[in-house]
């Protein structure tokens, strides 16, 4: 009986894994863009949103199969979530899965964490 479960959990998290594909995070709009000009304050509607839908979205929007571990549906999600992003995106780098953030997109997401997330 232990067997089927350990079996069964390692499938579950197989498929879970597997549930995103580079094809479905290509699917979404292009990179993210940067603030313009250098000095301007990164916000959510400036850049966070685009690199939230372009590099999450394809995968943990609804319906998608990492939705199951956090499903991105706009601000809100992300800051009732900032820890967990942060530390997948931006400490363990595990996160996006199957690609990744430029050094530019990597700080200014640093930097809007560190801003306190504004709008």
């Amino acid at each position: 009986m232990k067997h089927r479960m350990v079996y069964l959990t390692l499938t579950v998290m197989y498929l879970l894994l597997l549930s995103c594909s580079k094809r479905q995070a290509a699917e979404m709009a292009p990179t993210p863009p940067n603030p313009e000009t250098p000095g301007t304050a990164v916000t959510y509607t400036n850049f966070a949103q685009a690199l939230f839908q372009t590099k999450c979205g394809g995968c943990h929007s609804a319906g998608r199969g990492a939705a199951a571990v956090w499903t991105f549906n706009g601000l809100a999600s992300v800051t009732t979530n900032q820890s967990r992003i942060r530390q997948a995106v931006l400490v363990n780098k595990s996160m996006p899965m199957g690609g990744t953030l430029s050094a530019a997109e990597l700080k200014s997401l640093q930097e809007w964490f560190d801003k306190n997330m504004p709008e």
